[in-house]
């Protein structure tokens, strides 16, 4: 396995969207420009709100305490992300953490933001039998909001980790050790 780093996950982050162009936004970031940005950015706000999404959009917008965020978005200019068509189009080979966060947010990529991604370099997961409240330990460290996880199987091979995240969805990982 290669160690992760923060030049990986930039490059992961790229590959992903030159792969599939922005996935599910793919109708904003096929051929991006400011306005198709801002307005992905407008149209995620309340449908993608993984546990560090936020933390993603406050870095880059820097909302103001209990400030508007959609009224916020749609206020900012659209200097703030030219600086993300010129890395998506090749014009420029970095850019910012807190642009490439809000890429990574927009393409949905995961691992995500880069401190997940570095903590994913580990493939031991250390989990309680019953992880009452939404924590789990990568390696020795927490990690928080894993709705109603808890360890269904366990040998000296692998880990079955079963996640609800909804009444509807549940989610089975198998984790080989």
């Amino acid at each position: 396995m290669n160690q992760k780093t923060s030049v990986s996950y930039k490059n992961e982050i790229l590959e992903k969207y030159k792969r599939e162009k922005g996935g599910e936004m793919s109708s904003y970031l096929l051929n991006p420009t400011r306005k198709q940005i801002k307005e992905a950015c407008i149209w995620l706000l309340n449908r993608r709100k993984g546990s560090y999404d936020e933390g993603i959009l406050n870095r880059f917008f820097k909302f103001k305490e209990g400030e508007n965020k959609l009224y916020a978005i749609e206020r900012m200019k659209g200097d703030k992300f030219k600086p993300i068509v010129n890395f998506l189009t090749g014009e420029t080979k970095s850019t910012t953490p807190a642009n490439l966060e809000l890429i990574s947010w927009l393409i949905d990529f995961r691992p995500r933001p880069l401190s997940v991604y570095l903590r994913s370099n580990h493939e031991e997961i250390l989990a309680p039998e019953s992880v009452g409240n939404s924590m789990y330990a990568l390696n020795g460290v927490e990690i928080p909001d894993i709705p109603e996880t808890k360890v269904i199987q366990r040998n000296d091979k692998s880990i079955t980790i079963i996640s609800q995240i909804n009444p509807t969805l549940k989610i089975t990982t198998i984790v080989s050790l």
